[in-house]
């Protein structure tokens, strides 16, 4: 049974997950409230003007990139869309069709987010696609990481940020999925460590965060990743480390905001759809450079560098 009234705690989760760029269905799936109710709220955030809600301009990103391409199709053109979804058409052929037949216009984007709802909702629509087979995006766990903790254990004071040593994990993935980036940043200082990899296994992975991380062993104190394969060699890395490990829930990037923030600023110089067979290790480096040298409005206006010899010469 879904529930009908927002509570003040799950607005703070919506807020926070719509800043992080969760889809509403993600999000609606992650609260237990239907995807109209995200859709609602967030829709009262834009007309109200409510400036105090931190994730207002994202919001407006967010909703007319999802909405904007439809503003609410009729049922009818709904109805025409999973017609030809059902003769097995994909969702580029019913775009293009609809357009070459003066019909409303809905990007194929959109009719594959409907599926995602639709998919999310328990719906069949996806077994219509081409390879039979539907994953919605940024699902992550699976259950096939063994022994992973929770970051529901992870200690209070990681959350307050008091510390150096609390660092969060990811990667980013190069063109058509293939290359990745290592980064990794101190979520009190946001320090970063940029590292390009040969490839994205376990293995790879594992041996790749011990490098970056082993020369400050006796300074770090957490590690917080998502629940991706990559990082299924989670004991060994604690362990070589000398650490505790835990990982985010699924669909909760938020949880990793740190680390989701780094990830964007490393696209300013290294954009979203680029082959990382271009990209050397020394380019890495200077973008690792860069940002550790840049000043960051949420530390004051010092840099990285700087706020972390601050707090080390406080301690």
């Amino acid at each position: 049974m879904k529930k009908k009234n927002l509570t003040f705690e799950h607005r703070k989760i919506i807020q926070t997950m719509v800043e992080n760029g969760h889809k509403p269905a993600e999000i609606a799936k992650y609260v237990g409230y239907s995807v109209s109710t995200i859709y609602r709220e967030l829709k009262k955030v834009l007309e109200e003007g409510d400036s105090s809600h931190a994730a207002k301009a994202h919001s407006i990103t967010t909703v007319n990139m999802m909405r904007h391409p439809l503003q609410s199709p009729s049922d009818d053109t709904i109805n025409l869309v999973e017609q030809k979804l059902k003769e097995d058409w994909s969702p580029e052929q019913i775009s293009n069709w609809l357009k070459k037949n003066n019909l409303p216009s809905i990007s194929h984007t959109w009719i594959y987010q409907y599926i995602e709802e639709d998919y999310l909702q328990f719906g069949t629509l996806y077994k219509h696609l081409r390879h039979g087979t539907y994953k919605p995006r940024n699902q992550e766990y699976q259950g096939k990481i063994p022994n992973r903790t929770s970051i529901e254990e992870r200690p209070d004071i990681v959350d307050e940020r008091t510390r150096l040593g609390d660092y969060e994990v990811d990667l980013i993935v190069g063109k058509k999925n293939k290359g990745a980036i290592l980064s990794i940043v101190d979520r009190t200082s946001r320090l970063c460590k940029l590292k390009k990899l040969g490839g994205k296994t376990a293995k790879e992975v594992e041996e790749a965060i011990i490098e970056a991380l082993l020369p400050y062993q006796s300074e770090i104190y957490t590690l917080t990743s998502d629940n991706g394969n990559e990082f299924s060699n989670h004991e060994r890395i604690a362990e070589r480390l000398g650490i505790k490990y835990y990982f985010a829930r699924p669909y909760a990037s938020y949880e990793r905001g740190s680390v989701e923030n780094l990830n964007g600023l490393v696209r300013q110089y290294i954009p979203k759809g680029t082959d990382f067979n271009t990209v050397e290790e020394y380019t890495v480096k200077w973008v690792e450079n860069r940002l550790n040298n840049r000043p960051r409005k949420n530390l004051g206006y010092f840099t990285p560098i700087e706020f972390t010899a601050k707090i080390n010469e406080a301690a």
